[in-house]
């Protein structure tokens, strides 16, 4: 046989060896049972999860599709049309809307919604480093004029966490008085972004002093020079992962909360690529970071829950009140924030036009009577095409943030001409 005659027979042989592999590769693949996840956690995090679960079981395919909380809420109450099996996510409130419209599934035992708390967050924000002085701080600093355009957030209606950030305001501080918090915050905004990482990217690479965030999103990117201060009093939630009606697998799914669950499980949150603290009180116990022992402390002193079911029941609203008096209206409410503070520079004590300025700009003219489940909307399209009757609301919200500001606005002239006078006068 010649040279060519061999190495013909040999190529040929290659081909049917590499043919033969292909077809056993692919009989595999088509053989595996396929779990689908939706989740909001980053790659970071589920990533190492899938990673261990194949390990231990090698015939299931794991898909998983990263996507912001509301949209993933938004897709699983129109009907899950892509057959997901898995939601995991940061937010509590998320799985109530989910429960109340019959998506996850109930055991088959007890008929309860199999969820489950898989671990523990809690807000604050995020700075360079060098300068975090401490671990906790008050939420009142962050009204300070020192931050005025130095403070970036998500926009609510589009991450889970900046929306438990509105809730947090509003919960321990009550409707109004946590509205005026947030609306005296909107003076001190650089920006709203659209998804929660990106507020710790400006933070990074220095176009943001303080980002308002979740603590695991920040303590995953310590190697970035960053540092995570929790915001006191602290008001601590269960992280949650749940099995989803209408899915393909519920056998793999159950395999899969299981094994996020368990002991190895749990003991993998504690890694340092993810930062998180365990609900297992057990594995907490093991725990030596800083930030654990925040959260520890404030499971043992924690005077007030919060309340998921609550936060449900109003979610849309909540979102489009922000929208309606800061996001829409952000650059107007910077700027009137901007000259009260220069009026109230002028003045040794405020005058009675400067307080009722700042009651119009740290005053919600909606009703907490007025929202939520027993209100004026309910959550069926809470995240879909809005109804017309959701549809009037915003306008009418919208229309009465304009007032509220062009009154503001209207107070502020004379005064504003009048310190003008007086600085030439020289007084």
């Amino acid at each position: 046989m010649t040279n060519t005659a061999s190495a013909a027979k040999r190529s040929l042989l290659n081909l049917k060896a590499l043919a033969a592999l292909t077809l056993s590769m692919l009989s595999t693949h088509l053989h595996a049972e396929q779990l689908r996840v939706l989740t909001s956690m980053p790659p970071s995090f589920y990533q190492p999860f899938v990673t261990a679960f194949i390990e231990q079981h090698p015939d299931f395919e794991v898909i998983t599709l990263n996507k912001n909380t509301n949209a993933s809420v938004d897709e699983l109450l129109r009907g899950n049309e892509r057959l997901f099996d898995v939601f995991w996510s940061s937010s509590p409130e998320a799985f109530e809307l989910l429960k109340q419209d019959g998506r996850i599934a109930p055991s088959e035992q007890t008929g309860e919604p199999l969820v489950f708390s898989f671990a523990y967050s809690a807000l604050g924000w995020t700075q360079k480093q060098q300068t975090a002085a401490t671990t906790t701080a008050g939420w009142d600093a962050l009204l300070s004029p020192q931050y005025t355009g130095a403070i970036a957030m998500a926009r609510p209606s589009r991450s889970g966490s900046a929306h438990m950030m509105l809730e947090r305001a509003l919960q321990m501080r009550g409707w109004q008085e946590g509205w005026g918090y947030l609306l005296e915050l909107s003076g001190n905004l650089s920006t709203i972004t659209a998804r929660s990482f990106t507020v710790l990217d400006g933070v990074a690479n220095g176009r943001f002093e303080l980002g308002l965030t979740i603590d695991f999103l920040a303590h995953s990117r310590a190697d970035e020079d960053l540092a995570f201060v929790y915001g006191t009093p602290v008001m601590v939630t269960p992280a949650r992962i749940g099995i989803l009606s209408g899915g393909n697998a519920p056998g793999p799914a159950r395999n899969f909360v299981d094994f996020v669950i368990s002991e190895a499980g749990q003991r993998l949150l504690m890694s340092p690529d993810i930062a998180r603290t365990p609900h297992s009180a057990s594995i907490r116990s093991e725990a030596t970071a800083p930030y654990h022992q925040v959260l520890e402390n404030a499971l043992t002193l924690n005077w007030l829950e919060y309340d998921a079911a609550l936060a449900s029941e109003r979610y849309w609203a909540v979102n489009a009140l922000f929208d309606a008096f800061i996001f829409d209206v952000l650059d107007t409410r910077r700027e009137a924030w901007r000259r009260l503070r220069v009026l109230e520079q002028q003045q040794e004590a405020p005058t009675v036009k400067m307080k009722e300025i700042r009651h119009l700009l740290t005053t919600l003219p909606v009703a907490e009577a007025g929202v939520g489940n027993e209100g004026q909307m309910t959550n069926a399209s809470a995240f879909a095409t809005l109804s017309d009757r959701q549809e009037n609301i915003l306008q009418q919200w919208r229309e009465a943030s304009q007032a509220v500001l062009t009154q503001a606005d209207a107070l502020m002239r004379p005064l504003e001409m009048q310190m003008a006078q007086d600085l030439v006068r020289g007084k």
